[in-house]
């Protein structure tokens, strides 16, 4: 007899990505930046998602709104990964890709109702919105997010 792993639980996350371009603070950067045209998932965009966390980081209102933007920024570079790598990852709901594979025993979710992506042909996951809280705590391993959404597409 063999025991059957749980199913995996698919979450879309492109919704709260693109909360970066439709639910803009009235700040005039942010208007002026945060748009749908200038945030178009490519790899060039995350520059203008790193200047804004950047923003977020350094003012007193910015700090407050970390915590929600930690979901919003990572589920944001993970569709712009996603979208460069040809439809090899999706957006799966952290626990239950755990209870599918090892490579996320070290691991424990960062925000509540975490998702990873996670490419079941490859058994392999990445975690971009847990690389966020890295970089928001100063933890991270890259010194910017474009960093590691080039390092994320190359694996």
């Amino acid at each position: 007899m063999f025991f059957l792993k749980p199913k995996l639980i698919k979450n879309d996350k492109k919704s709260i990505a693109k909360l970066l371009f439709e639910d803009v603070s009235p700040d005039q950067w942010d208007q002026d930046h945060l748009t749908k045209a200038h945030l178009d998932f490519s790899i060039d965009s995350v520059r203008l998602v790193n200047e804004y966390a950047e923003r977020l980081i350094h003012t007193e209102f910015g700090q407050q709104l970390l915590k929600t933007f930690i979901s919003r920024i990572g589920a944001y570079l993970g569709e712009v990964i996603r979208n460069h790598k040809d439809g090899q990852y999706r957006w799966f709901d952290f626990n239950s890709v755990k209870a599918n594979t090892v490579h996320l025993n070290n691991y424990v979710p960062s925000i509540k109702n975490e998702s990873v992506l996670y490419s079941k042909k490859m058994d392999h996951v990445l975690c971009p919105i847990y690389e966020v809280k890295l970089y928001f705590e100063g933890k991270s391993n890259y010194n910017n997010f474009l960093a590691y959404v080039e390092q994320a597409i190359k694996t």
